[in-house]
C-alpha cells in the first residue's frame, strides 16, 4: 500500500498499512488506506483497465467493489476493537445501487457498529472519490478470535503444513 501526501502517521495508521501489506489481494488491486480513526476505515482505490467488467464500457467489475468492502470492513473490526486479533468474513450482503464507473477513483467508509466478543459488524458505502456518489452499501458480519495463524504485525507468520 501506498502512503497518501497528508494523511497523519499513527498507531492505528501504521497497523492498517502493515496488515494491507499482509493481504497480497488488496496490495494487488492497489488499495491505499486513507484514514483509520474509532472505528472507522476510509480506503481508496483507483480504477486500473484490467478491472473492467467490459473494455468498451468502462465499469469496473462488481467483484472489485466486494474486495474493497471486505477489506475495509476487516480494518474497521480493529479499528474498532483497538486490537489485532484473527478475524474472519462470515457474511457479507452487498446493495449494488449504480455501476462504478472507472473515470473516478472508489473510496470504501466503514464503520464498526457493534461488538461482542466474538461477532463484529460492519456496515460500508462505495462511494465515487470526486463528487462521493453513492456506489453501493454492504453489510457484513466479521467472526473476531478464529482460531488458526496469529497475525503478527511485525513480520510474515508461521507457515502451516
Amino acid at each position: 500500500m501506498t502512503k497518501p501526501n497528508g494523511v497523519q502517521h499513527s498507531d492505528a495508521m501504521t497497523t492498517a498499512w502493515q496488515f494491507t501489506e499482509k493481504v497480497p489481494h488488496g496490495r494487488d488491486l492497489g488499495m491505499q488506506v486513507v484514514s483509520v480513526d474509532q472505528g472507522q476505515v476510509c480506503m481508496r482505490l483507483t480504477p486500473q483497465s484490467w478491472m473492467f467488467a467490459q473494455e468498451d464500457r468502462k465499469e469496473i467489475c462488481t467483484s472489485v467493489l466486494y474486495s474493497l468492502a471486505d477489506s475495509a470492513g476487516g480494518l474497521a473490526v480493529f479499528a474498532g476493537a483497538l486490537e489485532l486479533m484473527p478475524i474472519a468474513t462470515l457474511d457479507m450482503r452487498m446493495d449494488y445501487l449504480r455501476p462504478a464507473s472507472g473515470h473516478q477513483a472508489l473510496l470504501a467508509e466503514a464503520t464498526c457498529r457493534h461488538l461482542t466478543d466474538e461477532v463484529a459488524f460492519i456496515h460500508c458505502d462505495i462511494l465515487n472519490e470526486g463528487n462521493r456518489e453513492l456506489l453501493a452499501t454492504a453489510n457484513a458480519t466479521f467472526m473476531r478470535n478464529t482460531q488458526g495463524q496469529q497475525f503478527n504485525a511485525g513480520g510474515r507468520g508461521k507457515e502451516r503444513a
